[in-house]
């Protein structure tokens, strides 16, 4: 995969162009290890304890992540996320139901949407789902969307090396 944790020719080294591409580079990194799995692979869980840990589920689910910290979170808006009380995990298991081409696209929109907010986001504004005792930045979102991406994209690099040996960035 090429370097995309560096600033790209022209690019600063201001705290949003670097916030933006280790986003960029987790998602990227996160869809390189989906990428190329056949729907079965995709959609295998090698972990017993954890049924819904398979690839297409866990890139599935960092797309409505990036949909709902921004819509719900930040913008005070909603989402369509799929959940419910009883069972909190449907963007999980959403991902085993749809073909893997269209979760990788899903997700591919979802972050160039993500992507072009925080472009032009005040870092400094307080998000709509605040405490007063610990108010939420657009900057903490953007940090933390970066965090779970990483996770997320960690999670994804160890199955798809159980599912299949593939190894790598």
């Amino acid at each position: 995969m090429t370097r995309l944790d560096v600033p790209r020719e022209g690019e600063g080294w201001d705290e949003r162009n670097l916030l933006l591409m280790m986003l960029r580079y987790t998602q990227q990194t996160a869809i390189v290890k989906v990428r190329g799995l056949s729907q079965e692979l995709a959609r295998t869980a090698p972990l017993p304890t954890s049924p819904r840990m398979a690839p297409a589920n866990v890139l599935n689910h960092l797309r409505w992540v990036e949909n709902s910290w921004i819509n719900e979170a930040v913008l005070g808006q909603a989402s369509d996320r799929p959940k419910s009380e009883e069972n909190p995990d449907l963007d999980f298991e959403e991902g085993s139901e749809l073909p893997l081409d269209e979760v990788i696209r899903l997700y591919e929109e979802e972050t160039v949407r993500t992507l072009t907010f925080f472009a032009d986001a005040d870092l400094d504004a307080v998000t709509a789902r605040h405490r007063p005792e610990t108010p939420l930045t657009v900057r903490w979102v953007l940090l933390h969307l970066i965090e779970e991406t990483a996770r997320h994209a960690g999670h994804a690099d160890f199955l798809r090396e159980a599912i299949d040996g593939v190894v790598g960035e």
